[in-house]
């Protein structure tokens, strides 16, 4: 199914801003290599530029990755390998690919990005949120969610145009979502039912964890919390700062096709929820922990902890139908029909065409 071209993208710092036009530095990729099955040596020397190489989360939209890398936003276009970079920090990252917007969240701040011109990105407003740490953001039909993060922090959700380039705040705090131990991730998708978000919830000592779902009007205003989804109890063994950091707890998910697809690494495996009647299915066993999932439409693409590949996977089934890369600490994926892009701690960016 996968061809066996890929190109690594020595890690740039990357962050996505939302606001004012940023400074974009041109360059191209380090390297095409025409094989996907790299030696841990040879990426190590790809790397090896000073330039950085930790990427926590990436997007694809439009036939661009872009990923953040500490303090900047590497912007890499899947067709022709071109690479940019745009100083701005964050640590989280999220597209409406539709509207041509990208959004970041850094510390207290989100930003919205027109991305009319894909490889340099306009900064085109932001707001001021009452962020914790391991908050996340998500967007999709006109509503931008963020995660509350840590314990005494609230959600927030914004109204965005790509009319007039606004953000409008429309809830400012959900006590459904927020009367938890955290809150560290959200993700947001169009559903059958409508807008709905889907907050991951620690119930309990870092051990308990549940999936809140929200729904939203057609201007990001909350209609109903639909009861709470309590995920199978477990705890991850290891420290919280090596896989995990700001937007990328191991508690993921991705919608497709009437189901949540959460990444649980308490499992280890993929939690599934059919959000038409709030029940948890039977989960798609691993043999690792993962931490983040993504989908082209069709299919799941998971990343993990003491994994070193991208596992793509049969939504119906849980098959795991190929095993790509060669990673050493993914922590964000996304997909498209033609490319595979892995956010990796240790290695940057990496891009496997299909």
């Amino acid at each position: 199914m996968l061809s066996k071209l890929t190109f690594l993208i020595a890690a740039l710092f990357f962050i996505v801003s939302c606001e004012n036009d940023a400074e974009v530095d041109t360059t191209t990729a380090n390297s095409i290599i025409n094989n996907s099955n790299l030696s841990l040596e040879e990426l190590t020397v790809l790397n090896a530029n000073n330039q950085g190489s930790s990427c926590t989360n990436v997007v694809i939209a439009n036939g661009f990755a872009y990923a953040a890398c500490d303090n900047i936003i590497l912007i890499a276009n899947l067709k022709t390998g071109d690479v940019n970079s745009m100083t701005s920090a964050a640590d989280d990252i999220t597209v409406d690919e539709g509207l041509g917007l990208l959004f970041t969240q850094a510390g207290t701040t989100v930003r919205m990005f027109d991305l009319s011109n894909p490889s340099a990105p306009d900064q085109v407003a932001s707001a001021s949120v009452n962020f914790g740490l391991f908050s996340g953001v998500s967007a999709a039909g006109c509503a931008l969610v963020v995660s509350g993060g840590v314990g005494g922090s609230d959600t927030r959700v914004f109204r965005y145009s790509a009319d007039n380039f606004d953000l409008v705040l429309t809830e400012n705090g959900i006590p459904a979502a927020d009367n938890t131990t955290g809150t560290p991730d959200v993700h947001v998708a169009r559903t059958g039912q409508g807008v709905m978000a889907f907050y991951s919830q620690d119930i309990g000592s870092v051990a308990n964890w549940a999936i809140q779902p929200a729904l939203f009007n057609g201007v990001a205003e909350l209609q109903s919390t639909p009861p709470r989804i309590v995920l199978t109890p477990g705890s991850f063994p290891g420290p919280f700062g090596a896989p995990f950091g700001p937007a990328n707890f191991p508690v993921e998910s991705e919608y497709l096709d009437g189901n949540l697809y959460v990444a649980h690494f308490a499992v280890p495996g993929i939690e599934v929820i059919d959000i038409a009647n709030g029940s948890l299915l039977s989960p798609f066993d691993l043999p690792y922990q993962p931490t983040n999932i993504g989908t082209d439409g069709e299919l799941l693409f998971v990343v993990g902890v003491n994994n070193d590949t991208v596992d793509i996977i049969d939504p119906d089934n849980g098959a795991i139908l190929e095993s790509l890369g060669n990673l050493i600490t993914p922590s964000g994926v996304a997909a498209s029909e033609t490319h595979i892009a892995v956010a990796d701690q240790s290695l940057g960016l990496v891009i496997i065409a299909r």
